[in-house]
């Protein structure tokens, strides 16, 4: 069961753009955004968003019961434009990009506004560090959404970026500075732009067949995933995107991709937020997006995907989730504690014509075998607000997931639910790798109870303009003990411990 706990948390804020915004529909979806994580290092998870330009943005230190207190001033992140005023920025993200065991900080700009990329100094602030990053090159206007994941396995992490609204010619896109290959070196935060090389740039446009008449021709991807797909150790990379131009592309394991997207199988007409988890339990990552439901088109509506041997087949009817309203964020997480994933999704969109300005959340309670039912109301999380981005994470190191929910609400812009679970044990897993990959970004954790494994994959990215922490929760149900906990880091090397207790918070470096 939840409960909003929004008002004890600390966290309050506004959203909001100054004046007249270019492409006018971005200021609808483009909620600003939340990166999470433990910048410093104390053991829980802390927030940063990004909210417009009406105002700083926010650094949340969590004292570590999910009360929140906003140090963005002290720590340099307040403003990005001049000491009191700030860009406009989406999708923020936390990741270790120069290999020193702390959190660098990726903010992304809107409307033509700049990225910025700020160094971790280890003692509580930030430094900007955009000057010859690389980054400070980007041309893109729309930076929506960002993930990071090591996808030529040189050890650091790589980043991918999301431009919806960005005009570009498909037939002859040039670099559509989608990937971004880490070239950091001697503590400098450098990347390289890699999308022509590595092959994305060809195919990852939206077709002028795809598009309602009126759109222009470009790139409409939301939320970019680094996820083990065919199950070597290369990451793919999955896309979430608008307009029926959702993307599956393979890493073929020298610097480049394919694009394997099946037309037959990926049809989410509005590719929006994205989920990965193992929800049949058959041992790979399976894909959650979520979508737009219309009425008059009963096929519509968000996507499930089946992984299937490294390749996806359509499983939304069977898996009973495919009426998430307007959907937007989503996130993949056993909420109960009963060893199944479940799905939180967010949704609305300001259309009394359609239904969808009162849109409720939904809340789908995973069976275990691939199918789900929505739970919201019972769960206490029939929010029928403007959603879009969401964060899952132990905020109030209690042991289960709690919510923070991004929404459109000028006076209070984000919702904090509480899990307030009653029953089952859980075991959560924080991973520290080898440098520069220490957030071990590709690893997997398998852990077996009985004749049952649960698996996690080790993601730094997105559920859209949102992220996750990388602590790894796994739901025991009553069971006492983890009779066999596996680690495979990204260099294919492999951890077992055995007889774990439950009810912890365990720690495990790569040896």
């Amino acid at each position: 069961m939840f409960v909003d706990a929004t008002l004890s948390s600390g966290i309050s804020y506004t959203i909001g753009y100054r004046g007249q915004t270019p492409a006018g529909m971005v200021p609808i979806f483009a909620t600003g955004g939340a990166a999470a994580g433990d910048y410093d290092n104390d053991g829980d998870v802390d927030v940063f968003i990004t909210r417009g330009d009406i105002g700083p943005n926010l650094l949340y230190r969590n004292n570590g019961q999910g009360v929140f207190l906003d140090v963005a001033a002290t720590a340099g992140v307040a403003f990005t434009a001049r000491p009191t005023e700030n860009y406009r920025h989406s999708g923020p993200t936390f990741a270790d990009m120069d290999g020193d065991a702390d959190l660098d900080l990726f903010i992304g700009g809107l409307f033509g506004d700049p990225s910025f990329v700020y160094a971790n100094n280890g003692n509580g602030s930030f430094s900007n560090v955009t000057p010859g990053s690389g980054i400070d090159t980007l041309g893109a206007r729309f930076n929506i959404s960002a993930a990071f994941g090591d996808y030529d396995l040189d050890g650091d992490l790589d980043l991918f970026l999301a431009h919806w609204g960005e005009i570009r010619d498909p037939a002859n896109p040039g670099d559509t500075e989608h990937l971004w290959r880490n070239d950091s070196a001697n503590g400098i935060i450098r990347f390289t732009s890699a999308s022509i090389p590595a092959g994305i740039a060809a195919t990852v446009l939206t077709e002028r067949s795809k598009l309602p008449a009126s759109s222009p021709i470009g790139d409409y991807s939301f939320t970019p995933t680094f996820a083990r797909i065919d199950d070597d150790l290369f990451p793919d990379i999955l896309i979430a995107a608008d307009f029926g131009t959702t993307r599956v592309f393979t890493n073929n394991g020298n610097g480049t991709f394919r694009n394997v997207t099946d037309p037959d199988v990926i049809t989410d007409g509005n590719g929006m937020g994205s989920a990965l988890g193992d929800f049949d339990s058959d041992g790979d990552l399976d894909w959650f997006v979520s979508s737009i439901l219309y009425a008059s088109i009963p096929t519509s509506g968000n996507r499930l995907y089946r992984n299937d041997a490294g390749s996806f087949a359509e499983e939304t009817t069977a898996a009973g989730v495919r009426d998430g309203g307007w959907g937007w964020g989503s996130c993949a997480a056993d909420f109960d504690h009963d060893a199944d994933l479940d799905i939180y999704q967010t949704n609305g969109w300001p259309d009394a014509g359609g239904g969808f300005d009162i849109d409720v959340t939904r809340f789908y309670m995973g069976r275990g075998d691939g199918t789900f039912v929505d739970r919201a109301p019972q769960m206490g999380v029939a929010d029928s607000q403007q959603g879009r981005g969401v964060v899952c994470a132990d905020f109030d190191s209690d042991g289960d997931i709690d919510v923070l929910q991004l929404h459109r609400d000028t006076q209070r812009a984000a919702t904090y639910w509480r899990n307030d679970r009653t029953s089952g044990n859980y075991l959560a897993v924080r991973l520290h790798g080898r440098p520069p990959n220490t957030l071990a970004a590709g690893a997997r954790i398998r852990a077996t109870v009985g004749a049952r494994t649960q698996l996690r994959e080790i993601s730094i990215g997105n559920n859209f303009v949102s992220q996750n922490s990388v602590v790894q929760h796994f739901g025991l149900g009553i069971a006492s003990q983890v009779d066999e906990l596996r680690v495979e880091w990204p260099d294919g090397a492999e951890t077992v411990l055995r007889n774990v207790a439950a009810g912890q918070r365990l720690r495990i470096d790569q040896p």
